[in-house]
C-alpha cells in the first residue's frame, strides 16, 4: 500500500503558470507507462484496491522526441508514447537550489574566508612580484651608465612586458573580486531579475555600465560607478608609471667601439663650403676670419683642459692658456662615424697643438698717432730699434703687420713653423705713448698623434700664426690688418708684451680651432665614440608612490573583498552550478514564455518578477522568488 504521507507532485510555477501542462526541455532514453503520469510509486505495487487520484496530465514537449541522448531540444517528430525529461524530476530527488551542504564552504566560517583570501592573495603576489620587476628593470637600467639603442629597445620591451601583465593581472583580480562581491549585494535586498542578472555579470565592465542605467537604488549605482572608477584609475596608474623616467643624452659618457672615426680634414685652411685645393690667398684669409672668433670657441686656462675620452662640450672652452709659460693650447676631437664636425657624442681624444709666444715691447718715440706718411707708409721712431716702416696706419688703433719682403715668409729663421708679427700701438692724443711689438709666434708640431692624422704642415703653421696680420694680400711688402680700440683684437695693453703675445696666440689657436669646426670632415680607423642613452627617472618620488598604491591598494581590497562576502554562502563560479542554482527561475521562465527569450511576456516577468539570494530555514542559500 501506498505511504499516506506521500503527495502527487504537482508542476509549480512562481510566475503565476496557472495550467498544470509542463514542458521538458529534453527526453530521457526509456518511456514512461501512459499510466503513471510521471509517479514513481506503481498503482501495480498497492496493496488494496482503493484507486489513487490521478495526477495532472504530463505532456511531451512540441519540441521533443524520443532519444537515447539528452537533447537540448527535440524535433518536432513525436512518439505516440510519453518520454521522460532526463533532468525531470518529479520526486525532487535531485536538489535544484545551490545547498550549504554540497559545497565546500558554508557562510561566515574561517574557512571560507580563508578561501577567499589566499585565491586573492595569489593574484596580489603576482602583482608584488611584477612591481618588484618593475622597479628592479628601473634600478638596473638606471645604473647601467650609458646605453646603445639596443639596450634601450630591451628596456623599453621589458617594463613594457611587465605593464601589460601587471594590468591584465589586476583586471583579472578585480574580475574575481566582483564575482564574489556580488553575493553580498545581492543578499542586501530585494531586486527584479534584471537587475539581478546584471549583478551577477559584474566581473564585466559592460554590463556594470549597464547596471547604472537600469538600477533604481542609490547605493548600487554608487556603488558600480566607483568600481569602474577604480578599475579605470588602475590601469591609468600603470600607463602613468612610464611617465616618471623618460630617456636621455648621456653627457657624462659615451660608447666607444671599433670602426671609422670622423676628424676633420687639417691638411689646408679650408674657406667654409668650398672642399677644392685652395690658393695661398683663400688659406690666409680663411685662418684670419677663424682666428678672429677664437674668443666666441671660448678661451680658459690650461687648469680646465679636458682630459682625454672626456664628452666633448660645445659650449665649453675650446682654447686653453698656460698662465705659468707662455703657451696657449688647443685639443682635437673623435667624432661619430659620418659626423661633419664635433657635436655631442664626440670625445677630446687627447691629440693636442702648442701654440708658444715670445714678445719684446719698445716705446714709440716719434710719429706715435701715425700722423706723418709719405704717402705710400708711416715711418715711426722705436726705441733701442730705430726707423720702423708701417704701410697702413689709423691714429689711434691697434695695427697688426708682417713683413712679406718679395712675397717670402716672415719665418723666424730657419723655423718654418715659427711666424713674425709686428704689432704698432699708435696714439690718438700727445698724452697717451704709442707702442711698437715684436712677436715670434711658433705652431708646434700635434702632440700625442702616432698616426699624424691631426698632423699641421709646416705651411699651415706659419699661416695660424701671423693669421691676425695676413687677409690675403700683400701692400708695400707687408700684410697688415687694423683694429679700432674697442674691438677684441684692438684694446691697448700699454707696452703689456706678455698679453700682447697672448692676444696674438689665442688668435692663431682660435684659426686652428676654426679649421676642425669647419673644415670638410675626414677618417681614420680606431676607436669610435657614439651617443649613449642614460635612463633618467626625473620623478622618482611619483614611480615609487605610483607602484606602492597599485601594490597597497590591491592588498586592502583584498582584505576588504574577504571580510564583507564572507557575511553570506559565496555561490558557484562553475557554470553547470550556477544553472543548479538558477534552475528554479529559469524553469519559472521558461514555463510563462514557452522559452522565447526575446517575447514580451518574458522581458515583462523578468522586469516585474522581484528575488532576493537569502539562506532558507533548512540552511541552504538559494534565490527566493515574490
Amino acid at each position: 500500500m501506498t505511504d499516506p504521507s506521500y503527495n502527487r507532485v504537482d508542476s509549480f510555477s512562481p510566475l503565476g503558470d496557472n495550467g498544470p501542462l509542463h514542458r521538458s526541455p529534453a527526453t530521457y532514453s526509456h518511456a514512461w507507462a501512459n499510466d503513471n503520469h510521471g509517479d514513481l510509486g506503481s498503482q501495480d505495487m498497492e496493496m488494496n484496491e482503493t484507486p489513487r487520484q490521478r495526477g495532472p496530465t504530463h505532456q511531451q514537449s512540441q519540441n521533443s522526441m524520443h532519444s537515447h541522448s539528452s537533447t537540448l531540444f527535440g524535433s518536432g517528430d513525436q512518439p505516440n508514447t510519453e518520454t521522460q525529461s532526463f533532468l525531470h524530476d518529479p520526486l525532487n530527488k535531485i536538489d535544484t537550489i545551490y545547498a550549504a551542504h554540497h559545497t565546500p564552504y558554508k557562510d561566515h566560517t574561517g574557512r571560507q574566508l580563508r578561501h577567499i583570501f589566499i585565491v586573492s592573495s595569489v593574484r596580489w603576489f603576482i602583482t608584488l612580484l611584477l612591481c618588484i620587476s618593475y622597479i628592479g628593470a628601473v634600478i638596473y637600467w638606471q645604473h647601467k651608465g650609458a646605453q646603445d639603442e639596443t639596450q634601450k629597445k630591451i628596456f623599453n620591451t621589458v617594463t613594457t612586458g611587465i605593464s601589460i601583465a601587471l594590468g591584465l593581472n589586476i583586471s583579472s583580480a578585480f574580475k574575481d573580486m566582483a564575482l564574489n562581491m556580488r553575493w553580498p549585494i545581492l543578499h542586501m535586498k530585494k531586486r527584479n531579475l534584471e537587475e539581478i542578472d546584471l549583478i551577477l555579470n559584474s566581473d564585466s565592465l559592460i554590463k556594470l555600465s549597464q547596471l547604472v542605467l537600469k538600477s533604481r537604488t542609490p547605493l548600487v549605482v554608487l556603488g558600480a560607478l566607483s568600481w569602474l572608477f577604480i578599475n579605470i584609475l588602475a590601469q591609468v596608474g600603470i600607463a602613468a608609471v612610464s611617465l616618471t623616467y623618460n630617456w636621455d643624452t648621456d653627457t657624462n659618457g659615451v660608447l666607444l667601439s671599433s670602426g671609422n672615426v670622423s676628424i676633420a680634414d687639417l691638411s689646408h685652411f679650408y674657406p667654409n663650403g668650398n672642399n677644392s685645393k685652395p690658393t695661398t690667398q683663400d688659406e690666409q684669409y680663411s685662418a684670419h676670419l677663424y682666428g678672429s672668433l677664437a674668443l666666441n670657441y671660448g678661451v680658459n686656462t690650461t687648469a680646465t683642459l679636458p682630459s682625454p675620452g672626456d664628452i666633448y662640450n660645445p659650449s665649453g672652452s675650446s682654447i686653453f692658456l698656460d698662465l705659468t709659460q707662455p703657451t696657449a693650447q688647443l685639443m682635437f676631437s673623435d667624432s661619430p662615424t659620418g659626423a661633419t664636425q664635433p657635436a655631442t657624442g664626440s670625445i677630446y681624444s687627447g691629440r693636442t697643438v702648442n701654440v708658444t709666444y715670445g714678445c719684446v715691447a719698445h716705446e714709440v718715440t716719434n710719429n706715435g698717432n701715425g700722423s706723418l706718411t709719405d704717402g705710400s707708409s708711416v715711418t715711426i721712431s722705436v726705441a733701442n730699434v730705430g726707423d720702423v716702416i708701417v704701410s697702413n696706419v689709423v691714429s689711434g688703433s691697434m695695427t697688426y703687420f708682417t713683413n712679406r719682403t718679395g712675397g717670402a715668409q716672415n719665418n723666424c729663421g730657419t723655423n718654418q713653423r715659427c711666424s713674425v708679427v709686428e704689432v704698432f700701438e699708435s696714439s690718438n692724443s700727445s698724452s697717451t705713448t704709442a707702442w711698437y711689438y715684436k712677436c715670434n709666434i711658433t705652431v708646434n708640431p700635434t702632440f700625442n698623434d702616432p698616426k699624424n692624422v691631426s698632423w699641421i704642415s709646416d705651411e699651415m703653421a706659419w699661416m695660424a700664426g701671423s693669421s691676425i696680420a695676413q687677409v690675403g694680400y700683400v701692400i708695400n711688402d707687408q700684410e697688415t690688418q687694423i683694429y679700432p680700440p674697442h674691438s677684441v683684437w684692438g684694446v691697448p695693453v700699454q707696452g703689456d708684451f706678455q698679453l700682447m703675445g697672448e692676444t696674438i696666440a689665442t688668435f692663431a689657436a682660435g684659426s686652428l680651432v676654426g679649421a676642425e669646426l669647419f673644415n670638410p670632415p675626414s677618417s681614420y680607423m680606431g676607436t669610435v665614440p657614439s651617443q649613449g642613452q642614460i635612463l633618467l627617472v626625473g620623478h622618482k618620488y611619483y614611480f615609487y608612490v605610483i607602484i606602492g598604491l597599485i601594490c597597497g591598494c590591491h592588498l586592502i581590497f583584498c582584505i576588504v573583498v574577504a571580510m564583507i562576502a564572507n557575511r553570506v554562502k559565496v555561490g558557484p563560479g562553475s557554470h553547470l552550478a550556477m544553472a543548479l542554482l538558477l534552475r528554479p527561475i529559469a524553469d519559472a521562465l521558461w514555463g510563462v514564455s514557452n522559452g522565447k527569450i526575446d517575447s514580451e511576456v518574458y522581458k515583462d516577468a523578468v522586469k516585474r518578477t522581484i528575488a532576493t539570494y537569502e539562506k532558507g530555514t533548512n540552511g541552504r542559500w538559494n534565490f527566493t522568488m515574490f
